[in-house]
């Protein structure tokens, strides 16, 4: 089981020295919402798009692949919306952006989602109560505010760190989960 993380060695970093956003866009010259994309993934429709979506990690809607520029391992920020604004998702997986919503990818190489899972939580504990409906969350008011990360003896973010964790939250979810499920089949 987890204790308690001290934070006292951790450092603050401005978000765009960390973050980079992503321009992607809508391929499709003759887009249309009501036949180019689908609430339900299919064969056809099988690309998540980001958008103004709270839960379901953020993905509303699915798209043709072909229809949308695509990135993976990035983490996904929703700048609109009456109660998604400033929500924060880690999107390890392809993805392309429909609208509210934009991906940003960490400058430093992070091949791990349990890192990004790491980042996507302390993006969205420095954004979300900063904006609403009326104070959209975009980059450039996101990008000028900062996140305390773990760091490296030389100031640097602990990648690893971040990993190692993470990798243990979900390992002990997973034992929890399956503890449950063992009780609750008796």
């Amino acid at each position: 089981m987890m204790t308690k993380i001290d934070t006292s060695g951790w450092k603050e970093f401005v978000i765009e020295d960390l973050f980079e956003k992503l321009q992607l866009d809508i391929k499709n010259e003759s887009f249309n919402k009501t036949f180019d994309v689908s609430e339900e993934r299919t064969p056809e429709f099988s690309l998540p798009l980001a958008n103004a979506k709270h839960g379901n990690n953020g993905i509303m809607y699915y798209g043709r692949e072909a229809d949308f520029d695509t990135a993976e391992m990035t983490i996904d920020i929703v700048q609109n919306g009456a109660i998604a604004t400033g929500d924060v998702y880690a999107q390890p997986q392809k993805t392309g952006v429909l609208w509210d919503a934009y991906l940003v990818k960490p400058k430093a190489e992070i091949n791990s989602s349990s890192t990004l899972l790491f980042l996507a939580t302390v993006l969205e504990r420095a954004i979300k109560d900063r904006f609403s409906y009326d104070d959209k969350c975009i980059w450039d008011k996101a990008k000028l505010l900062s996140v305390t990360l773990p760091c490296t003896d030389k100031g640097e973010p602990d990648w690893a760190y971040m990993d190692a964790y993470m990798s243990e939250v979900m390992h002990d979810c997973e034992k929890n989960l399956a503890e449950l499920k063992c009780i609750l089949s008796q």
